[in-house]
């Protein structure tokens, strides 16, 4: 019979140390294969920019339609047997690439549907691993691992694309995917050596899925936590997704960037979010949760308008430290805020309601980016790009209005 670790026991480090292991490479292969992917379609199969947008468009459709069901449907279950089986298709979904490509017998329907089933796995193991954590890390323990799965998400950001380039270059994009597909097999053995129990699912009768999703969802709108949390983070995605979208545009054409000088723009925002995640809980305990997360706000959120100012009047080398500090808030929020609705929300709605915020903020990325879109095709690019600093800029104003700045500890 195999032996089950309390949270709370001795052995209970060495449990969250490889729970954070399977994790981080599912995430670093989540950052690889937005790059390998696109890049097996372009070398591979000659697609254009609208083989590699339907790609795109696959690999996020699946939380849109799937995550509010999947989360009712976790909160039945135990979600570190979801998270495995999901590691195992995902890896053997990717091992059909260069298998077919080593043939001759790849094709974008073939593509295609392997990300579909990479999205569709990917909601599984995402939504039972933002569950699954609350088990694993009680109390003041969660704020503590979510900053150490913020670090590595932030790494992987920061390395992870250009590392997929470098692979592809080296070994062909294909075999990057065959490189990813040993990295999902790894994560699944990571996590069958966990043995922490699990909070049972608990007694109360089974009702139709339809009613429980409900539950979820009438949940997130009136919990003030997490409507706050909502709110903040949807702000966030579309700003985000806005800036994404219209930048390269911008500093490409406008502004005569290179490829290289537009990386080192971003990677300066993603050192930002690596500090903001690493060093969040410590200026969590100095100043209180809610204040600080309201504080690290107003200070540096509204260097955000720097963006749609980029070249005129602000040169390149000082928006990018604007950058790096709103990503920063971006990556401190990310912590904290993860922690907040954690803290807030029971175990047996957990994952609905991290069904529900994945649904909301995937809803919000495509939203920034379309409606960013038509607005720089009416009114011009920057105008965009001002619209959505202003979300990002803007972002601490429902903190202050909310009881999350009267949060003390984590």
């Amino acid at each position: 019979m195999t032996e089950t670790i309390a949270a709370g026991s001795a052995a209970a480090p060495r449990e969250r140390t490889r729970y954070l292991t399977a994790s981080g490479v599912a995430l670093w292969g989540a950052q690889i294969g937005q790059v390998a992917v696109p890049l097996t379609a372009v070398t591979m199969l000659h697609a254009g920019a609208e083989g590699t947008s339907l790609l795109q468009t696959a690999l996020t459709l699946p939380f849109v339609i799937l995550g509010l069901p999947v989360g009712a449907w976790l909160d039945r279950v135990r979600r570190r047997p979801v998270m495995i089986g999901a590691d195992l298709v995902r890896a053997a979904a990717l091992i059909t690439v260069p298998a077919a490509a080593r043939f001759g017998r790849l094709t974008m329907t073939h593509l295609l549907a392997v990300v579909v089933i990479q999205g569709v796995a990917t909601v599984f193991f995402d939504l039972g691993a933002q569950s699954f954590v609350k088990d694993l890390a009680p109390g003041a323990l969660l704020a503590r691992t979510n900053a150490r799965l913020a670090t590595i998400t932030q790494a992987a950001v920061i390395a992870g694309p250009p590392l997929a380039g470098w692979a592809a270059g080296l070994l062909t994009a294909p075999m990057v995917l065959l490189v990813m597909a040993a990295g999902y097999l790894w994560s699944a053995g990571w996590l069958s050596t966990l043995t922490t129990r699990e909070r049972p699912a608990g007694d109360a009768p089974r009702r139709h899925l339809l009613h429980e999703i409900g539950e979820g969802v009438t949940f997130v709108a009136r919990q003030p936590v997490l409507r706050t949390v909502v709110i903040a983070g949807s702000m966030v995605n579309i700003g985000i997704a806005g800036v994404m979208t219209l930048l390269p545009v911008l500093a490409l054409t406008e502004l005569g960037w290179s490829e290289r000088t537009l990386g080192m723009f971003l990677g300066a925002g993603g050192v930002g979010g690596l500090i903001g995640a690493v060093t969040a809980v410590r200026l969590a305990d100095k100043l209180g949760a809610g204040r600080a997360v309201l504080l690290v706000g107003i200070a540096v959120a509204p260097l955000a308008i720097a963006i749609p100012l980029l070249g005129r009047p602000v040169p390149g080398p000082l928006a990018a430290v604007g950058w790096a500090l709103v990503m920063l808030k971006v990556g401190f929020d990310s912590v904290l805020m993860m922690t907040f609705r954690q803290q807030v929300t029971p175990a047996s709605l957990m994952a609905r309601v991290n069904g529900t915020m994945r649904v909301l903020f995937t809803g919000a990325v495509a939203l920034g980016a379309a409606t960013t879109g038509a607005l720089a095709t009416a009114s011009g690019i920057r105008w965009a790009l001002g619209a959505s600093a202003a979300f990002l800029a803007c972002v601490w104003i429902p903190i202050a209005l909310s009881p999350v700045r009267q949060m003390t500890t984590l």
